[in-house]
């Protein structure tokens, strides 16, 4: 299968010095978990393979850990794990390094943990967020490719139980004054050096405003490259001075219908998906999209021209809009995360999963008070 031409996002300029190839979360999970256990692991990853294999590096997000059912903590869902096989899968369609750095890592706890961390150790992935300690997850992912040093940081916003402490296993998270320290440490060691962050809020097209200032620190710091996910949708580009910054890869292979209920929010916008292409450079970097869509069980579908033209399209306009991003975030995530927040709570109510809506409320902050206004408001408005 042959890739999709890469759409444009950023152009760059000079003469080129290594490539990356990005898949956003993947979660081969639910119905696609049944799928690929009569069509092979390999034919979820068939489609993106085909631009993975041509860089000289390939990432992804891996989403959830690899576990048993009766491993799953109580209060996550069951279905929120991966088989082992989703390893060696990686691996054959050209991943060589993933992050563990994300808010599910740690749903089947420690044994989750060491399993996810031996089947990658098995496959012959590297990964990079996630360990047995706080100082075993800020610890980077190290290779050599073609006698370049790459080094990929990786860090996420999660519950406090999942964040790895000095004593504790975990994620490693985003804080700002470690990931200074980090890039500064690692920046001396590098020749490529990457920063995976599983951050800002879900199906909002346009980041949270507390994700740009990390994104400017990283630029500050030397980073070549920000991979940012989370989101489940795509969002748009930018190069801050020297850096490029993907803000949200986007749902790479994922079954977006498993888990506790099938969220509708932006549910079509979650199906639009690709490979992002950084092409490093001695001069400006350059970014590009090879888009493909998802199908219902979240495995990509071959890409026709329609499809690479609609989505590079908006992804293209998405990242013209970082120009407004704050205003742009607050006048279309304010009613999307109300929704959001509406439907699961309903469908908790519905389950009888009072445990579930107790989590949902502790989760309002006073921050999110004025987007809640906000949304009130615009739905008040939009009913007259």
């Amino acid at each position: 299968m042959s890739a999709p031409a890469p759409v444009e996002l950023v152009p760059g300029s000079g003469t080129p010095r290594f490539t990356i190839a990005a898949l956003g979360d993947v979660g081969v999970i639910g119905s696609a978990r049944a799928r690929t256990a009569g069509a092979g692991m390999d034919a979820a990853f068939a489609v993106p393979a085909a631009t993975l294999r041509e860089a000289n590096l390939g990432f992804a997000n891996l989403e959830f850990p690899v576990a048993a059912d009766a491993d799953v903590r109580p209060g996550r869902s069951r279905e929120f794990r991966h088989d082992a096989s989703v390893c060696g899968a990686l691996v054959r369609a050209g991943v060589q390094v993933v992050s563990l750095a994300n808010n599910h890592m740690m749903d089947a706890g420690v044994a989750g943990l060491d399993a996810t961390l031996a089947a990658c150790s098995a496959a012959g992935l590297a990964v990079a967020g996630a360990g047995r300690d706080l100082a075993a997850a800020r610890a980077p992912a190290r290779l050599v490719v073609h006698g370049l040093r790459v080094v990929v940081l990786a860090c996420t916003q999660a519950a406090p139980e999942d964040m790895a402490r000095a004593d504790r296993p975990g994620v490693a998270p985003i804080d700002a004054d470690a990931l200074r320290e980090d890039l500064k440490r690692w920046r001396a060691e590098a020749d490529i050096l990457v920063v995976s962050a599983h951050w800002g809020s879900m199906y909002v097209d346009y980041p949270h405003p507390r994700v740009r200032p990390i994104a400017r620190l990283c630029a500050e710091m030397g980073a070549d490259l920000v991979l940012g996910h989370h989101a489940h949708v795509l969002q748009g580009a930018e190069r801050i001075g020297r850096t490029l910054v993907a803000y949200s890869l986007g749902d790479g292979v994922f079954n977006c219908r498993a888990g506790d209920f099938h969220a509708q929010v932006s549910a079509q916008k979650r199906l639009e998906s690709g490979v992002f292409v950084a092409t490093i450079t001695d001069g400006d970097s350059g970014l590009a999209i090879a888009p493909h869509r998802l199908d219902d069980d979240g495995l990509p579908l071959p890409p026709d021209a329609a499809t690479v033209a609609a989505i590079g399209e908006r992804v293209r306009g998405l990242g013209a809009g970082l120009a407004n991003a704050e205003a742009n975030f607050a006048s279309q995530s304010a009613p999307a995360l109300l929704q959001y927040g509406f439907e699961g709570l309903g469908q908790y109510v519905r389950q009888g999963r009072l445990d579930k809506v107790v989590r949902v409320l502790m989760q309002v902050r006073p921050r999110h008070l004025p987007l809640i206004w906000q949304a009130l408001t615009r739905r008040k408005g939009a009913s007259r």
